[in-house]
């Protein structure tokens, strides 16, 4: 594809960064619309809905880098918008995440974790994400959000981006990358499943910022897309491991089972805390100002070609 149809979720060169942010997030309309013509379709829709949701989730970080450029009034209303959309196909997700969830925490432990140990659980669990799944198809889910991304179309094409220089872009990026690190050193001082899961979607938002802006990123800051990666993910796991351990909790199973599957989840927690710690003072060692400077000078040297 040229630049101006490519679907990647990153800004080329040879084109506009107005028009290059407006067809990064139509390409995320466009493919989520088709994913849902897939779900629709398919024996088991969950790895459709799966990409749909990541297809907002991308169109939210883009539409937060943007944040200065659209003004607050249509940058909290398009977030919301898209924030809702994913809302709507939640339900099947959580449940197949929960699934997904225990199976790991099986593998990683496979002496305490054993299919006896697990099964009445799994099979609940197993169970609900079918029961989400039905809810879905015959639902309004689907069509709610169909449409949602089909008026999306006129309305990412009538955003004023006025500017075509770092200002369209950097201030929502050192934003993102500002508001991951002083997430970080809340979590260091008060760690919990909140302050993690929190610091998971700074994190994230990093990662998509710096995918976006990854043509024009310096030598010194290549690797910090992928330790942006590994961060989310490694969060990700903790907060997924949470929403099982809330589950459990929530659930009526024999009684004798709950500390033994309530160590595994706490003792894998632990472990991906640590690992969060470690990769976070790495991919943060920079104050904000430093960042920024680096930043926008990869951009001014990517620019003038």
């Amino acid at each position: 594809m040229t630049a101006g149809t490519s679907g990647a979720y990153r800004l080329e060169a040879g084109e506009r960064p107005s028009a290059g942010m407006r067809r990064i997030a139509l390409a995320r309309v466009e493919r989520a619309l088709v994913r849902l013509d897939e779900a629709e379709r398919a024996e088991d829709p969950a790895p459709c809905i799966h990409g749909v949701r990541k297809d907002l989730k991308k169109l939210r970080a883009a539409v937060r880098l943007l944040r200065r450029e659209l003004g607050e009034d249509l940058y909290r209303s398009e977030n919301e918008r898209y924030r809702d959309a994913g809302r709507r196909l939640a339900a099947i997700r959580d449940n197949e995440v929960k699934l997904q969830t225990l199976d790991a925490l099986g593998a990683r432990f496979p002496e305490r974790l054993t299919p006896q140990a697990t099964g009445e659980w799994r099979a609940a669990l197993a169970l609900e994400r079918d029961r989400a799944v039905g809810e879905v198809r015959s639902g309004d889910a689907i069509a709610a959000t169909r449409l949602t991304l089909e008026l999306s179309r006129d309305r990412i094409a009538g955003w004023s981006l006025r500017a075509d220089s770092w200002k369209l872009v950097g201030p929502g990026a050192v934003r993102s990358y500002r508001r991951g690190r002083k997430a970080m050193r809340r979590t260091v001082r008060e760690p919990s499943d909140e302050s993690l899961h929190e610091w998971r979607k700074r994190a994230k938002d990093l990662w998509y910022h710096l995918r976006i802006l990854r043509e024009s990123t310096p030598p010194s800051l290549v690797e910090a897309t992928e330790r942006a990666d590994a961060l989310a993910d490694g969060l990700g796991q903790h907060h997924d491991l949470a929403v099982l351990r809330q589950d459990l909790f929530d659930r009526e199973l024999p009684t004798a089972m709950r500390p033994t599957l309530v160590e595994a989840i706490v003792v894998r927690q632990d472990e991906l805390a640590a690992a969060a710690f470690e990769l976070g003072e790495t991919l943060y060692a920079q104050k904000p100002k430093a960042f920024r400077r680096a930043m926008r000078k990869g951009w001014k040297r990517w620019r003038k070609g």
